[in-house]
């Protein structure tokens, strides 16, 4: 019997929870690793701004997401770097994640290049 391959997902945005949700059905053992332990559906923040709907509404903890599948790991962790040659994924606690196959989900940031009047 063949080992079953390792996933290793950065980030439960949008794009890591649809990659995981997809792969989840499959004969994969897969870690996703993101620094908060809840995903917040942010085009409803607004709703939350205006009182319509309460925080928890928004919010979903990630690993409820993932309770029936064994096969999903969730990781309240920061990866700090990854060496794709050694296939291995650093975390900021100081653990290592070996993988097959790694995506990188870690959503953007804005950067305005150090002028900060440009907001």
């Amino acid at each position: 019997m063949a080992e079953r391959k390792r996933v290793v997902i950065l980030g439960a945005g949008f794009a890591g929870l649809v990659a995981s949700q997809k792969l989840a059905k499959e004969a994969v053992d897969i870690t996703i690793v993101d620094r908060r332990n809840h995903h917040t559906f942010q085009p409803l923040l607004y709703q939350v701004a205006l009182a319509v709907l309460n925080p928890s509404d928004i919010a979903q903890p990630i690993r409820a997401v993932f309770r029936h599948h064994p096969n999903v790991e969730v990781l309240m962790d920061e990866a700090i770097s990854f060496d794709v040659n050694r296939r291995r994924v650093d975390l900021r606690s100081g653990a290592q994640l070996t993988y097959d196959y790694l995506i990188v989900a870690t959503g953007s940031t804005h950067s305005y290049f150090g002028r900060d009047e440009w907001c």
